[in-house]
């Protein structure tokens, strides 16, 4: 395979201001704000963009409703802020969704609620009893968000009987009340933190500055009489190069690798030392991180899709730790998560048979008439949570706050700072401040924010299908037939926003027809997708591998028939690119199958014939 990045590298200048570690959705939100304030940037990541942290969410925008129970009252405020924000911002990615809240009573769950408060949390599970939270706990809760949510034009919450018409259908007798509230939900994290990135190269044009990403390197520091950051390619890389850089400054955002990150870029192993300066938090320990394992279901199950209908369910499983089922797309269900203790390497975590038996159980407590089995997992995914180090006798993992902390080290040879925590719904709020500390240490004002600036694909519902309808009908034109143009065009618009007509090179004020539009329609195997979006993401949006595009440019990942004719039709297009040989087409698509085996329990399917055998 060529090495597109690599060549872009030999561009990178020695000098640069800020050098970010992480192309997750913190990194990139911290990148985009300090091109947006002229700093030159580079982003390195030891594998591709989104392919840490981010992508292993629960994929939701939230005020964080259950953060009231532990007294987070600011954390709320900032999150419901944000999360209004970003539907303006990134309307095409971050829908509104609203949820159900299902209680066995109205009463139960005052006193667990209160001790949750004051920081007692053996105490209120121990109150909270197996009837969990009742009525007038949540009513209480839903009066308070909607207090934090000052300002905003969403629907009151309320308390509904369950049983209600437009209501999931949760078994009534066991659930017979529930609080309903609005929150938004994110269901491709890996496309936004795309379009950050890209927004972030656009600024640098139009400023005349300087971005650029180098996935697949890694980044050590190294002294020879001038300090620099020296970025290596990955092993196994055509013409491997290490790329030497001076920055000013250091950011690793590099979510639950932090501590991995620390000791490999700075030659300490245990992490940050006595003396370093934290900005809004006192950390006593050696380690930054003490991240906890989440995993989710993705279930394929009809009845169970029609029963939640077009709102989610927060509710709590048996043990009381909460639990959400979520409509993912037209078709599929989301259940998670689980928070376990995880203290090993975040690459290795997994999804285990205990956690989907675990999650399987909360859904049927719910769902009884109609829950799923485990054939009807089509697959699951699992990662760690990049939360805050915490002590022996502290908190348990629910408690832990998901507030964000930027931790400078003040041992480090030049300004280096740490990203600890924080969530999908305050990335752009982190970034502000983090870049307004960077910018501080640097002696430089703050020119701008990114409060105002939509992402490069942002458009509204209405506009997103008017686009759709006008791409159908180039579609059309360019020989799809009609009852695969519109969804093919939907699908598109659904990853692209805005950006649609530009992914596949057409004008959708104009007509289509000439050669070059009919082959961009061209169906990409047994995928919804036209094949021209694979050349848009190569070109525009830094893929270079077959799971870069399956996994985090397409998401085709979570497509439950994706198919192995789909795989070989994109390694076609990656050929085609000259991106990758004729003759490792096979290899690249059987690894490609063997680790969605391996990693999300995910079975492509074959040739039909076989799959019916």
């Amino acid at each position: 395979m060529t090495n597109g990045t690599a060549s872009a590298a030999k561009s990178v200048p020695t000098a640069v201001d800020v050098v970010i570690l992480g192309a997750g959705i913190n990194g990139a939100a911290l990148a985009r704000e300090l091109v947006l304030n002229g700093l030159s940037v580079v982003v390195i990541d030891a594998d591709d963009i989104a392919a840490g942290t981010t992508r292993w969410s629960t994929r939701l925008v939230h005020g964080g409703l259950r953060y009231l129970e532990y007294g987070e009252l600011s954390l709320v405020r900032e999150s419901l802020a944000e999360r209004n924000r970003l539907l303006r911002l990134a309307p095409h990615l971050v829908r509104p969704l609203g949820f159900f809240v299902p209680v066995r009573g109205w009463f139960g769950g005052l006193f667990a609620a209160a001790a949750r408060i004051v920081g007692f949390e053996t105490m209120a599970r121990r109150w909270a009893g197996e009837r969990g939270r009742g009525g007038l706990a949540v009513a209480c809760g839903l009066w308070l968000y909607d207090l934090l949510s000052t300002g905003s034009a969403w629907p009151r919450r309320c308390v509904v009987r369950s049983g209600a018409v437009g209501m999931p259908a949760v078994d009534a007798a066991r659930y017979p009340l529930a609080g309903v509230y609005d929150d938004a939900q994110m269901v491709f994290p890996e496309r936004f933190t795309v379009e950050l990135l890209v927004d972030a190269r656009t600024l640098a044009a139009e400023k005349n500055g300087f971005f650029q990403i180098l996935t697949r390197h890694t980044a050590q520091v190294e002294d020879d009489g001038g300090l620099r950051v020296v970025a290596v390619e990955a092993a196994g890389r055509e013409n491997p190069e290490a790329i030497g850089l001076a920055p000013r400054a250091i950011v690793n955002a590099t979510g639950a690798w932090v501590d991995h990150t620390l000791g490999a870029l700075l030659s300490s192993g245990d992490g940050p030392r006595s003396g370093e300066h934290q900005t809004g938090h006192s950390q006593t320990g050696h380690r930054l991180i003490g991240g906890t394992k989440g995993s989710h279901l993705v279930v394929d199950h009809a009845a169970l899709r029609r029963a939640l209908g077009v709102r989610g369910v927060y509710a709590e499983a048996a043990d009381g730790r909460p639990v959400f089922v979520l409509p993912f797309g037209d078709r599929l269900v989301l259940v998670g998560t689980t928070d376990i203790p995880f203290p090993g390497d975040p690459s290795t975590a997994r999804t285990d048979a205990d956690e989907i038996d675990y999650l399987l159980a909360a859904v049927r407590l719910l769902f009884p008439a109609t829950a799923p089995s485990p054939g009807d997992v089509v697959q699951h995914y699992c990662g760690v949570r990049p939360l805050p180090a915490r002590r022996a006798d502290g908190p348990t993992p629910a408690g832990i706050t998901r507030r964000h902390m930027l931790v400078r080290h003040a041992f480090a040879p030049l300004p280096v700072w740490s990203i600890v925590g924080g969530k999908l719904t305050t990335c752009r709020s982190l970034a502000e401040g983090a870049a307004a500390e960077v910018l501080a240490v640097l002696g430089l004002p703050v020119t701008a924010t990114s409060r105002t600036r939509p992402l490069p694909g942002a458009c509204s519902p209405r506009e997103a299908e008017a686009l759709a309808g006008r791409l159908a009908t180039i579609a059309m034109e360019a020989g799809v037939p009609r009852d695969g143009a519109l969804p093919m065009a939907r699908t598109t618009v659904g990853l692209f926003g805005a950006r649609a007509g530009e992914a596949l090179g057409v004008d959708p004020s104009r007509g289509g027809g000439d050669a070059a539009q009919r082959d961009a329609f061209e169906p990409l195997g047994d995928s919804p997708l036209p094949r021209g979006v694979v050349g848009f993401c190569l070109e525009g949006e830094w893929a270079e591998t077959l799971a870069d595009l399956v996994e985090r440019r397409l998401l085709l990942a979570f497509d439950p028939d994706l198919s192995e004719a789909t795989l070989r039709a994109i390694a076609s297009e990656l050929v085609r690119a000259g991106r990758l040989a004729a003759d490792a087409v096979d290899a690249e698509v059987a690894t490609l199958r063997a680790m969605m085996a391996e990693r999300y329990g995910k079975r492509i399917r074959g040739d039909r014939v076989r799959d019916r055998d």
